[in-house]
């Protein structure tokens, strides 16, 4: 079973804020591909991987998952920085369809808080260094604001460097649990894992990003399409035509 797979895989550890010789499990591991930066999970060894989870505790918050890598991953003293991609979804028993009251709001040490946006406007963190030589192992703070009522919270997470050599990574995603059952926990978390099974994509007829297909998408992707945004460049071959209205009909009318 995938989901159960995915949860052993990713069960949480604590960590000090130490570079370490081997990553530990439940981290994002962070490797550099092709020049950009890749997101892995850890199971003695490291795999590609975009969906983590982790639990608030009774203050609303958690340092897990943490995000760890291997000696000489990054140039020496290289600055990693995050994005906040999305407003934070809520399960609705259904799906992540909902956009709560709620944000999650990322720290380390005195940097931040910075909370998500309460819609789909991406907000940028702050960086931190990787060490001199080259790894990079940091437990940001996360914390639910007010009302922090039982769910599970959907964040999703872009990684980024200010050295030229360094690319950004693709988005990711983490399910928090606050105060659900296991099992419930389990059932939002399997519908996040099936509809980021891409890993980097999500799901690409979700034009505006909400978690749901439906005619919103279309309108979306028409509007982009007709104003020549790049982000109607659907088949990433960095010409808007009617090419890129075909390739997204077709991912429309296949779901996810």
């Amino acid at each position: 079973m995938r989901l159960f797979r995915s949860v052993w895989m990713l069960t949480l550890t604590l960590a000090a804020c130490v570079a370490v010789a081997q990553p530990h499990g439940g981290d994002v591991v962070l490797t550099v591909t092709d020049g950009h930066i890749v997101t892995n999970a850890y199971d003695g060894v490291t795999a590609p991987w975009c969906l983590f989870t982790g639990a608030f505790g009774g203050t609303n918050q958690t340092n897990n998952p943490g995000f760890d890598s291997v000696v000489g991953t990054f140039p020496a003293n290289a600055e990693i920085g995050f994005t906040i991609r999305r407003a934070v979804r809520k399960w609705d028993g259904a799906d992540f369809s909902t956009i709560p009251p709620e944000r999650v709001a990322m720290s380390w040490g005195p940097l931040g808080p910075v909370e998500s946006p309460a819609s789909d406007a991406p907000v940028p963190g702050f960086t931190l260094n990787a060490s001199s030589n080259g790894s990079f192992h940091y437990h940001y703070t996360f914390r639910l604001t007010a009302p922090a009522s039982p769910g599970a919270y959907l964040l999703e997470l872009e990684l980024w460097s200010t050295h030229g050599a360094v690319g950004p990574s693709e988005p990711f995603w983490m399910v928090f649990n606050k105060d659900l059952d296991e099992s419930e926990f389990q059932q939002a978390a399997g519908w996040a894992l099936d509809f980021v099974s891409s890993c980097g994509a999500g799901c690409p007829a979700d034009f505006n990003g909400d978690t749901v297909v439906n005619s919103l998408d279309f309108i979306a992707f028409l509007n982009a399409y007709t104003a020549n945004d790049p982000k109607a460049d659907f088949n990433g071959d960095t010409v808007i035509n009617s090419l890129d209205f075909i390739a997204f009909l077709n991912a429309f009318v296949a779901g996810c």
